[in-house]
């Protein structure tokens, strides 16, 4: 079973410090690193998180933008990498995130399209049927065609013999799209709105937990 992240976020800003260590329910250390991207755009400045195998240029299936929009730019993405030994050496995507403000984050809210309810006790999040997450302007969803024939320039990326865990992709006019694979294979993986003490929008950052943290001691 995929696991599903619980409603508490974990300390972000220490994923994304490169070298940080977290210590997992083992015991083991796990040691993170930043991965830049490069830049998305955002024309609309509404903000698409999704599965893009399973939704893009599909109209039944289109997901609506986050109801936390942010001007109209580009912006950059980085994602969180954690590295362990066991049961074996690998690396995996532990967090995306799209930087809107070079600010630090004062509190979390939860991501939500227009009309969700705040959750509760509940979990949140986009479901992951392809292993993959990504994000995008709202208006690149028909800039990427040949999804379903497993065609264009996404699988492009996907079919190479060293397709990365992580890349930005361009599709028709202009629009860009930044994958990733989710850290623990399918689930439901939720997108978090961090603000600086302003209030202002200083990041979104899906969470890709690839296992449970212990914490920090």
């Amino acid at each position: 079973m995929p696991m599903t992240p619980p409603m508490t976020p974990p300390d972000f800003a220490h994923w994304f410090t490169p070298g940080a260590v977290v210590p997992t329910e083992d015991k083991r250390d796990v040691t993170f690193d930043v991965r830049e991207l490069g830049e998305i755009g955002l024309p609309t400045g509404e903000l698409v998180a999704c599965d893009p195998i399973v939704h893009l240029c599909d109209d039944d299936e289109r997901p609506a933008p986050f109801a936390v929009t942010v001007p109209p730019g580009r912006y950059r993405v980085q994602i969180a990498e954690a590295s362990f030994t066991y049961p074996y050496d690998h690396t995996v995507n532990a967090a995306a995130r799209l930087v809107i403000r070079d600010t630090p984050v004062a509190r979390w809210e939860p991501a939500l399209v227009p009309g969700e309810a705040t959750p509760e006790d509940d979990y949140f999040g986009y479901g992951v049927d392809a292993g993959l997450g990504s994000f995008l302007d709202t208006a690149a969803h028909h800039s990427f065609p040949g999804m379903d024939d497993e065609k264009g320039v996404i699988w492009e990326v996907l079919d190479s013999p060293r397709s990365p865990g992580a890349f930005l992709a361009e599709g028709e006019n202009g629009h860009t799209i930044a994958v990733f694979v989710s850290g623990w294979g399918d689930g439901l993986y939720p997108t978090w709105v961090g603000r600086d003490a302003d209030g202002e929008v200083a990041c979104f950052v899906t969470d890709l937990r690839p296992f449970r943290f212990a914490k920090v001691l």
